[in-house]
C-alpha cells in the first residue's frame, strides 16, 4: 500500500525536521566528548574553577535513538511507507537507551565525582546553580566560594579561570563586590 501524498508544507517541516535531527546526531556524541575532555583539561592544568555536567557523557547513548528517528523522517518526506518493524526497531532502541541511561548516568557520576574529589576539589554550593541540568561548580578552594557572588557568579567563575596566580580569599571578595556593584 503506497502512503498518502504529502502536502508542500508538510514537506517543508519534514525536511526542517530531517535537517535537525540531522545536525543533532551529528553533535550529541561530539557535545559528549567535548564534556568529559573539558573536566580532563581541567584536572590535567589543575584549575582554580571549573565546570562539570554529570550526565553529559551519557548523552551519546541518544545517537542512536537520534539517528533512527532521522532515518525516519526521511522516510516521510520522500513519501516513502514506513514498516511496522522499523517502526518496533526504534522503540526497543528507545526503550533500550532509557535502561542504559538509568543505569549509565548515576554511575559515570559517581566515577567523575570521585575522581574530582580525589584531585582536591570540592563542590561550589555558592556558584552551583539549582536548575535541572546546570552544571556543578568544582573549586581547588572554598574561599573562592563567596556566598553573594551567586548573582555573578558566571563572571566570577570566567575572571577565577582568568587567574594565572592563585587570587587571596580577600582578591576573590574584593572582585564580587566590584562585579555586583557594576552589575544592572
Amino acid at each position: 500500500m503506497k502512503p498518502e501524498k504529502i502536502t508542500l508544507s508538510e514537506s517543508i517541516r519534514g525536511v526542517f525536521l530531517f535537517i535537525f535531527f540531522f545536525m543533532l546526531t551529528i553533535t550529541l556524541p561530539i557535545i559528549s566528548y567535548s564534556e568529559v575532555a573539558l573536566v580532563f583539561e581541567a584536572l590535567n592544568e589543575h584549575q582554580l574553577i571549573f565546570e562539570e555536567k554529570s550526565f553529559g557523557a551519557s548523552l551519546i547513548l541518544g545517537t542512536p535513538v537520534l539517528a533512527m528517528l532521522t532515518r525516519l523522517i526521511l522516510l516521510k518526506v520522500r513519501n516513502i511507507e514506513i514498516e511496522p518493524e522499523l517502526l518496533i526497531k526504534w522503540y526497543k532502541v528507545c526503550g533500550a537507551t532509557l535502561i542504559l541511561m538509568l543505569f549509565s548516568v548515576p554511575t559515570y557520576t559517581y566515577f567523575i565525582e570521585s575522581k574530582i574529589k580525589d584531585e582536591g576539589y570540592t563542590i561550589c554550593n555558592s556558584y552551583t546553580s539549582s536548575t535541572r541540568g546546570a552544571p556543578d561548580v568544582w573549586v581547588t578552594s572554598q574561599h573562592y566560594c563567596i556566598e553573594k557572588g551567586y548573582r555573578v557568579r558566571s563572571k566570577i567563575i570566567d575572571w577565577l579561570q582568568q587567574q594565572t596566580n592563585e587570587p587571596t580569599p580577600e582578591d576573590v571578595i574584593k572582585k564580587v563586590d566590584e562585579l555586583l556593584a557594576n552589575s544592572p
